[in-house]
């Protein structure tokens, strides 16, 4: 025979509750504790357990789900680790207050914290081997729901199965702790909050936690509308969710409920009609998938990924991962996030088009709002899933960084040509200067400047026109719109590269994984002094002569934020997700912001907008054509591997991507939707998606067809193919105009004392300039015309003395020319085109 198990720590328990009991001010009403719990010494020796227990319950917050929203306000996803929604005592229906109380606790608000009769009956039943009974008040139920809470939160498996031990002294042990903990809750709380914070803290199962999340779960419907077969479900499940689970036990579910309306009239709640009534209602569950994460959150899966990802790596949000992580999971936030349902969808919609979901072939868009960085929509045609041996599948984000969940970002092609053309205008050099751009070319390194400097490197870099076989001498405006690469290396000469990649970064364009170890020939390559002295990789480009063909790994996202700053007149706001966050109180947490600023003079980005304008109206780019104003940019990587659109209107900026998730393979012969092309440059696919994106997003949002504000060449020098700066023709024009934009232009000016004839120009305007191209800060002689020169008269010649007079008088001979007339000055040559 098993021996007996001791007494001894059971006695020692009762006289610890003989101390609760004092202290919860119960023995005073006249009730008698067992004989045994009576004497002295076991008295003070409880006091003595009762002393060392703890009186404050601590942190009694709940973990509670966090709630993302579209820009409209209506429900993207809920995250969190348990599916919970804290409400208040005003927002419960009063039937489900009452069903609650009737079936755990109907005396709640007549005893203390402790209910000394059911206390006694349990432990004399206990302890004379009755079995184990309990008697726990609903204040001493929330004290161990919460205690399981704070258990779970800490990882402490232990510690949360210790809070419902149940059985032997380990029970009475739970039991006391409760009841000590509870006397403390009843100082601090009401009971009405008590009872708030018990409905609010039950487990309803199905990862159901509290009232509200439970009532929309079961019936769709928030806690404040529960009718009373409703509330009697509920109320009889929290005994034993898995036993009443209503969902694979409905008959039993049923039959719980029952139990709890019976009570309900025993004592008073509800009369026999409304029992019977309620008794005879079919269970009338309306069960809602739990939404739980971004996976539910249709094509907006990525875009809610990535605000979780800011949340948890930006320290606005906490200190540490692990703090940030838990606000998000638990802390019940509501984030009110930038994107617009109607737009993401007509985003997918098109992308989908471009690259139908399936194929080896990807492609990605971001939508951003120029002049704010609002994200407005951010689409792939993939599915966000853990399935990922799939085709088509991935958790993968492919408009962000690295750190975002992203991939390695993707080289641009001629789609960073936009920054080299920003440098460009910035260095003082018009649209209609003119380059000499050969078929092809191999030049050394040493032919470039990287930051100040003109290395004293052997290497030499090839080149050659993807998108055009353009060559020979064209303005940067022609050379833009028709993507002549050679054209844009031989400008990069006369830049430093490090300004190219300066003028990037300012406008957001950075590498989307600066960690990335396949690119080994641009870190070798790399000609700025920006990496720090090992080795090491930072944010920063690399600079190489490749740069203006676009071989640094940029995120779409970051492209589309970079373009948003042309079309906003040079203002560069950061993309943001989030417009708002509040935490579970309704209080504003802090927020990364857009900080915009201006970061290219207005006229500079006027100009790029210009030019690139040209690329949809009569370059590469004109399968993008939306019938309202637009700028864009085509890019092309080596062998097709990547190929983008890049293009903004005045309140739109949005970027394609298209290519392979290993960011090397050829689209060129692939079948894509079916069809295989020999080359695919991003004009093919990629431009026409960005219409189809762009223009309907516009109508969808009633945006009005402005057009952009207009360039001006104000302080900007043309250069010619040589490098020389091309003078303006200023024949025609007043000295005083003349000197006037000369001047402007960067020269000086010098007025001949002498004048000259012109029979196109009249007297005292300028009538010839001394060069038409020059070096910069050169003189230039004007003079000023004389008018018409005077009309030369014919001399008579002389007439033989006539042997017998004539019969007619000769007609009288014109006069001679006045002294010092000269002949008509030749006409001066045509003022060259504007356009060159």
């Amino acid at each position: 025979m098993a021996p007996r198990p001791t007494r001894r720590p059971v006695f020692r328990l009762l006289g610890a509750f003989a101390a609760v009991s004092v202290a919860a001010g119960v023995l005073g009403a006249g009730l008698v504790v067992p004989a045994v719990a009576a004497s002295g010494s076991l008295t003070s020796e409880g006091v003595d357990i009762f002393d060392e227990l703890p009186a404050d319950l601590g942190d009694q917050s709940l973990s509670e789900a966090t709630t993302i929203l579209y820009s409209d306000n209506t429900v993207m996803a809920r995250v969190y680790d348990q599916n919970r929604i804290v409400i208040g005592f005003d927002q419960i229906a009063p039937v489900m207050k009452d069903a609650i109380l009737s079936i755990e606790d109907y005396r709640f608000y007549e005893h203390g914290a402790v209910d000394l009769k059911g206390i006694v009956r349990a432990l004399v039943s206990n302890a004379g081997g009755g079995g184990t009974q309990g008697a726990s008040t609903l204040t001493q139920q929330y004290v161990k729901n919460v205690l399981v809470e704070q258990a779970v939160e800490r990882g402490d498996t232990e510690a949360a199965a210790a809070a419902t031990e149940a059985d032997g002294v380990e029970g009475y042990s739970r039991k006391l702790r409760e009841m000590k903990l509870a006397v403390g809750v009843e100082k601090e709380m009401s009971k009405d909050d008590i009872l708030t914070g018990y409905l609010n803290v039950a487990y309803f199962y199905n990862g159901v936690y509290g009232i509200e999340a439970a009532s929309r779960y079961y019936f769709n419907k928030p806690a404040a509308e529960l009718q009373l077969p409703e509330a009697a479900l509920l109320s009889g499940l929290v005994q034993n969710p898995v036993a009443y689970n209503p969902i694979k036990n409905p008959d039993a579910s049923v039959k719980r409920r029952n139990v709890v309306l019976d009570r309900m009239l025993a004592i008073g709640k509800i009369d026999q009609a409304t029992h019977d009534a309620a008794v005879a209602a079919p269970i009338g569950l309306n069960v809602q998938p739990v939404q739980q994460g971004c996976i539910n959150a249709g094509s907006a899966a990525y875009f809610c990924d990535y605000v979780t990802r800011i949340v948890e790596t930006d320290p606005a949000f906490g200190a540490t991962e692990d703090d940030r992580k838990k606000l998000l999971r638990s802390g019940g936030l509501t984030i009110r996030t930038t994107l617009n349902p109607q737009v993401q969808q007509t985003t997918q919609d098109a992308v989908n088009e471009g690259v139908n979901p399936g194929q080896r072939p990807r492609m990605a868009a971001s939508v951003v709002q120029p002049g704010t960085g609002q994200i407005l929509a951010m689409a792939q045609d993939t599915v966000f899933s853990v399935d990922t041996d799939q085709v088509g599948v991935t958790q993968i984000n492919y408009n962000v960084d690295k750190m975002y969940n992203g991939g390695n970002g993707f080289q641009t092609g001629s789609a960073f040509k936009a920054f080299t053309l920003a440098e460009w205008l910035k260095s003082g050099k018009s649209l209609n200067s003119t380059i000499n751009a050969p078929h092809s070319g191999n030049d050394a390194f040493s032919e470039f400047t990287a930051c100040g400097v003109k290395p004293r490197d052997s290497t030499r870099y090839a080149y050659f026109n993807a998108e055009s076989n353009e060559g020979g001498v064209m303005t940067i405006r022609e050379a833009t719109a028709k993507s002549v690469n050679t054209a844009y290396v031989e400008m990069e000469k006369r830049l430093d590269l490090c300004g190219i990649a300066a003028t990037a970064q300012s406008l957001g364009v950075h590498l989307a994984n600066p960690d990335n170890g396949s690119v080994p020939a641009q870190k070798a390559h790399d000609m700025s002094n920006t990496n720090d002295a090992n080795g090491g990789v930072n944010t920063d480009l690399y600079v190489s002569p490749s740069l203006t063909l676009g071989v640094n790994e940029i995120a779409p996202l970051a492209m589309a934020g970079a373009y948003a700053a042309f079309a906003a007149d040079g203002t560069f706001c950061k993309p943001i997700a989030i417009t708002e966050v509040l935490d579970t109180n309704g209080k504003p947490l802090a927020i990364p912001n857009a900080d915009c600023k201006q970061v290219l003079d207005p006229n500079v980005a006027r100009n790029v907008t210009s030019a690139l304008g040209s690329v949809i109206s009569n370059g590469t780019g004109g399968s993008a054509r939306i019938g309202r104003p637009a700028a864009g940019k085509t890019g092309t990587t080596n062998d097709s591997s990547d190929a983008w659109f890049v293009g903004y209107t005045p309140q739109l900026s949005s970027a394609v991507w298209m290519g392979h998730a290993d960011g090397t393979s050829s689209l060129n012969r692939e079948r894509i939707n079916g069809k295989g092309r020999r080359t695919i440059f991003g004009g093919t696919i990629s431009a026409p998606t960005w219409k189809n994106i762009v223009g309907p997003a516009s109508e969808q949002l009633g945006l009005p067809e402005v057009g952009f504000p207009e360039a001006s060449n104000a302080g900007l020098t043309t250069t010619n193919s040589d490098g020389r700066i091309r003078v303006p023709s200023v024949v025609g024009q007043s000295v005083e105009s003349a000197r006037s934009e000369l001047e402007e232009a960067g020269f000086r000016v010098r007025v001949a004392a002498g004048t000259v004839a012109s029979s196109n120009v009249r007297r005292g305007l300028v009538a010839s300039q001394s060069a038409r191209s020059a070096t910069a800060g050169a003189t230039i002689t004007i003079t000023r015309s004389s008018g018409p020169a005077p009309r030369p008269t014919q001399q008579p010649t002389q007439q033989p003395e006539p042997t017998q007079a004539p019969t007619q008088a000769p007609s009288q001979a014109p006069a001679p020319p006045a002294d010092g007339a000269q002949p008509p000055a030749p006409q001066p040559a045509a003022a060259e085109s504007a356009e060159g």
